[in-house]
């Protein structure tokens, strides 16, 4: 007798830590699963960050490329100025000279009008006139006839000087105006691009310190996730070892119970790992009871909802082999599980709108409460809200559909204790 209360009394200090040790386990996956979505989100915002950037650097590229031709033209319109500036000075000169030219005709063109209107003005009647013989007549004509051409081309040597200063001071302008307008395009041209190229570069500036906060976010995600998977890993390990460690001193405080004592039922002083097993025939409630919305909130579909939180663990209903991913309307990660014994007649269960975290791979055997998925964060598939829909699948994994919902619910509400 004895000996049977001791056994019962390890069996219950054994058997006392394990609920503590689930609700840890379920906390570090939940930690775990909000660090899993922190670091896919960060990876995508770092991915998002490497693309702006390499686009900006494309952006600089072409306009360097640009600010070089821009640059060759503007050496080719600096040389064209430089030109353009010598042939102005040759202008100029011609010009100063074209007008000395043509002031010195005007003031020989002045004097000579100025000497006509003093003297007499002889004409041809008075020449003949005062002839004094036609020798002397022949001698007069000769001379009127050549004072008229000399005023004849005085004048006209005036007039071309004048037209020749006015056609060089149009050239003049005209240069004057081509190397302006050149100097103010080259400088407007180039500082354009310097202003784009300097805008670009700042926006470069701006992206990769964005991209640095976010590796330098994404490492830390990644080390947390790291580290709470080790934590999970050493727990999980503990919780075996402590599983065992039951089982052990449940096996002697049954033998103990049976020797030392005549009538008692070797069940009365054990606890054991799943107390909710016998009444459901072999079933396992998806999820931690505490992290559920209450039976009475559970409604039929194609298979049972219930609502939990995202990140919420989903556990193995029976032991079994994950065969699927994916179910069309619940989601890329929905998996499927072929139970080693069936359910209510049924041999496939499928977990509806789970998230990624947790990821089982295709092909693991699990024992049956170890986890397999997690409840999706927000709208996963054809959803409104992160919730888990647990129903029976045919090999194909598609859910066998409303007829076999009842016999879910009925395993989930004795599973659930209620």
């Amino acid at each position: 007798m004895t000996v049977g209360v001791v056994a019962l009394g390890v069996v219950a200090a054994t058997s006392a830590s394990p609920p503590a040790r689930a609700a840890g386990t379920a906390q570090l996956q939940r930690r775990l699963a909000g660090g899993r979505q922190r670091v896919s989100s960060l990876t995508g915002a770092v991915t998002a960050a490497n693309r702006r950037v390499a686009t900006l650097n494309s952006s600089i590229v072409a306009t360097s490329r640009q600010l070089a031709s821009l640059q060759t033209s503007f050496e080719a319109k600096r040389a064209e100025l430089l030109a353009l500036r010598s042939q102005q000075a040759v202008a100029q000169a011609r010009l100063t000279k074209l007008e000395a030219v043509a002031a010195s005709d005007e003031q020989v063109l002045a004097q000579q009008l100025i000497g006509t209107y003093e003297g007499d003005s002889p004409d041809v009647i008075s020449v003949v006139l005062e002839a004094t013989g036609f020798n002397d007549l022949l001698e007069k004509l000769n001379f009127a006839e050549r004072v008229g051409r000399q005023d004849a081309q005085i004048v006209g040597q005036t007039k071309a000087a004048r037209r020749e200063v006015a056609a060089e001071a149009i050239r003049l302008g005209t240069l004057s105006f081509r190397a302006q307008q050149l100097a103010v395009q080259a400088l407007n041209e180039r500082n354009r691009v310097a202003a784009l190229k300097l805008n670009l570069v700042s926006q470069e500036l701006a992206a990769a310190q964005a991209r640095a906060s976010k590796a330098g976010a994404l490492t830390a995600a990644k080390s947390q996730v790291a580290s709470l998977s080790g934590q999970l890993a050493r727990l999980q390990a503990a919780q075996r070892a402590a599983a065992q460690r039951s089982s052990a001193a449940q096996s002697t405080g049954s033998a103990g119970q049976a020797s030392g004592s005549s009538g008692q039922s070797p069940s009365s002083g054990s606890s054991g790992p799943a107390p909710s097993a016998p009444a459901s025939g072999g079933f396992e409630f998806p999820m931690p009871r505490a992290d559920v919305s209450p039976p009475s909130t559970w409604s039929l579909d194609d298979g049972v909802d219930i609502a939990a939180p995202g990140g919420t663990p989903e556990l193995a209903v029976c032991s079994g082999t994950v065969v699927l991913h994916g179910i069309g309307g619940f989601g890329p990660s929905a998996p499927v599980i072929h139970c080693d014994s069936p359910l209510s007649g049924y041999d496939y269960v499928y977990y509806g709108h789970a998230g990624p975290g947790n990821w089982v791979p295709i092909g693991t055997h699990l024992s049956q409460g170890q986890v397999i998925s997690e409840v999706g964060y927000g709208i996963v598939g054809l959803s409104t809200g992160s919730h888990l829909e647990i129903g029976f699948a045919d090999s194909s994994g598609s859910p066998i559909g409303p007829s076999s919902a009842p016999a879910m619910m009925s395993l989930l509400r004795a599973a659930y204790g209620a």
